[in-house]
């Protein structure tokens, strides 16, 4: 097992590190960019309307999706040939993550994406999918910390200790928690409890 974190937990290592492993568990924020965003190819050298009406959907919508990690903060240092902390859904594709049985993205709208005719969802779960991971881990919308924490353990006890399926995992994580909350008193919204879902093997 490897475990990055802080400054380790940048772009490059992931790239070189993320190939052969089982199981990877990405607790890091994610983003969707969706249509409402200006395309970073007319971010300059064009008027302010020009640049306003050319949307981000022109370019690869694999772009517009992805994961920050280590370095993020300070992408405009970095130069044309180094990582800037930002993995897009395209850089993932490139990868090859065919040993790869699950995929864990612990973090906000990781299930998101832009539809396409014909084409379906595109973003961080076509991205994997693409790259050979079995089973990709994803969230609907912007989750909440305290609450993912509490589901990705009951997840992981599904499936480590009591030796679960994947659907199964996923099920039990959710019923769990949900049953949980509503011990403790707590909000029993779907907000808290059926952000995850799994696409991919169900075993």
């Amino acid at each position: 097992m490897i475990y990055l974190r802080g400054g380790n937990a940048s772009e490059a290592a992931f790239k070189q590190q993320a190939a052969g492993k089982r199981v990877l568990h990405l607790a890091t924020h994610g983003f969707f960019l969706g249509g409402q965003c200006t395309s970073a190819i007319n971010a300059s050298g064009e008027s302010r309307s020009e640049t306003r009406s050319t949307s981000a959907l022109a370019e690869n919508p694999l772009l517009l999706s992805g994961l920050v990690l280590a370095g993020a903060n300070h992408r405009q240092m970095a130069g044309l040939d180094e990582e800037d902390g930002i993995l897009t859904a395209e850089e993932i594709a490139s990868l090859d993550l065919s040993g790869t049985e699950w995929a864990v993205l612990s973090a906000c709208d990781t299930g998101l994406g832009e539809v396409k005719a014909s084409e379906g969802v595109l973003g961080l779960r076509r991205a994997f999918q693409v790259a050979g991971t079995h089973t990709l881990i994803m969230s609907l919308w912007a989750v909440e910390d305290q609450a993912t924490r509490a589901w990705m353990l009951e997840l992981y006890r599904q499936r480590l200790v009591e030796r679960r399926s994947t659907i199964d995992s996923v099920y039990q994580a959710s019923l769990r928690t949900l049953r949980q909350r509503r011990a403790k008193s707590q909000s029993t919204h779907p907000f808290y409890w059926a952000g995850f879902v799994a696409a991919g093997d169900w075993r």
